[in-house]
């Protein structure tokens, strides 16, 4: 779907992982692909498992990215947009707390000819045009914590020309990390050659049914991706 001044579309598919179902807990993982006239907002957020109501957590951070993209001045500094968010983001979980609805953030706005690509915690991100390169948390290599969105660590951001990119796939770490990261930007332009061009109710079912058999054995969290396509002639 193409939008008068809106070279952009895009899609998301999100499935909850074996180990939720069995203990049936929800999907932590939320995402939403939001086409505007300006130009596209996508997002991916993954709630922490050891949280109570990280599901909700990653649902309003979703939505305050969405807010806080439709209001915020793209002119000013970039560093002012956080503590909008975060404050947007504390009006929607309200009545729980931060700590209780714990969740990681990848985001990309379209927006005044540029792409503006932020993230805080683990997941990846996958920027293909003149210069492909992954955005990604930089863990500690002797541990596996992830540092939250609204807490020490700021939302590391990444800009370039509109001009410059082609598409952008984000995901959670649910797939991102069962793929060798010499293997993830081909596997970014794949997904992206094989479903960009097919019907919704397709692409859906076929995605979310390999996502529901991945080949990885042992494989148990929540898996969603979300990919924003310019135009070919775009």
């Amino acid at each position: 779907m193409k939008m008068s001044g809106n070279q952009w579309s895009g899609w998301g598919v999100s499935e909850i992982g074996p180990l939720h179902i069995k203990e049936n807990i929800s999907n932590q993982d939320s995402y939403i692909v939001k086409q505007y006239s300006w130009g596209i907002v996508g997002v991916v957020c993954d709630g922490l498992g050891s949280k109570k109501y990280s599901h909700i957590g990653s649902q309003a951070l979703v939505n305050a990215v969405v807010q806080t993209a439709k209001i915020f001045d793209f002119k000013k500094d970039i560093n002012l947009f956080e503590p909008l968010l975060k404050s947007l983001w504390n009006i929607n979980i309200s009545p729980y707390s931060q700590n209780d609805t714990s969740t990681t953030l990848l985001f990309t706005i379209v927006k005044h000819k540029k792409v503006y690509i932020g993230r805080v915690g683990d997941g990846v991100i996958g920027i293909l045009g003149k210069n492909s390169l992954l955005v990604e948390e930089d863990k500690d290599m002797f541990t596996n914590y992830t540092v939250p969105f609204g807490r020490e660590e700021k939302i590391s951001w990444a800009i370039f020309d509109e001009d410059d990119v082609k598409y952008v796939v984000m995901c959670s770490d649910g797939i991102s990390e069962d793929i060798h990261n010499d293997k993830i930007l081909d596997f970014f332009q794949n997904y992206i050659t094989n479903y960009r061009n097919i019907l919704s109710t397709k692409r859906n079912y076929e995605i979310k049914n390999w996502l529901r058999n991945w080949p990885v054995k042992g494989h148990s969290d929540d898996k969603t991706i979300v990919a924003l396509v310019k135009a070919e002639n775009g």
